[in-house]
């Protein structure tokens, strides 16, 4: 059977993707964050493996849910750090997005069986797993660095690459969830009376 990693994203607009790869760069080549470079810039809503098998019902559900979500303005504003050694662009209203995460967790959960996260803290990732020695310089330089941005988001990605023996594969979109602000939809049953 083969099993795959999903990863559902929200993705910031082109304006701002250009400057967060830019400062990605900029970490790879002056620190020797190879990692940096790698990966589009984009807040991380879900991630776990699965089957293929449950993805029509999983994409159907999450399709459901992002119909309720309304549109909303994300904020961007300084740099910050966590462990394990990762240097990020703050995002200020991580409340939004929690909301987001808490949503996808109520209504996908059990169709999720497997390794399933869904962050509550919303970031944009410039680095990640750094050395210590990379990580205590890049923070020094960066701790103050002003960056100041915002963008409307309007709806997920969904993302899914292979897993093998040696590795993974690269991520592929397999759907798109636009918000559209609806009221839940309540399925009422018949009591056949």
């Amino acid at each position: 059977m083969n099993i795959f990693e999903y990863l559902l994203i929200i993705s910031p607009n082109e304006e701002i993707k250009h400057d967060v790869m830019s400062l990605k760069k900029e970490f790879a080549n002056r620190y020797g964050c190879k990692k940096a470079a790698g990966l589009t810039p984009h807040i991380t809503m879900g991630n776990w493996l699965q089957s293929s098998y449950r993805e029509a019902r999983i994409i159907a559900n999450i399709k459901r849910f992002a119909e309720t979500v309304n549109p909303f303005l994300a904020q961007f504003d300084g740099i910050g750090k966590f462990e394990p050694k990762t240097i990020f662009v703050n995002v200020l209203n991580k409340e939004s997005f929690a909301d987001i995460s808490r949503g996808l967790r109520h209504s996908s959960s059990s169709l999720l069986k497997k390794h399933v996260a869904f962050p509550s803290t919303a970031h944009l990732t410039i680095a990640r797993s750094m050395e210590p020695e990379q990580f205590e310089q890049a923070w020094s330089d960066y701790e103050n660095e002003e960056f100041k941005d915002s963008c409307e988001v309007n709806g997920m990605i969904l993302l899914r690459r292979k897993l093998y023996k040696e590795g993974h594969s690269t991520y592929k979109t397999i759907a798109t969830f636009p918000f559209a602000g609806k009221e839940p939809h309540i399925q009422q049953l018949e009591l056949g009376f």
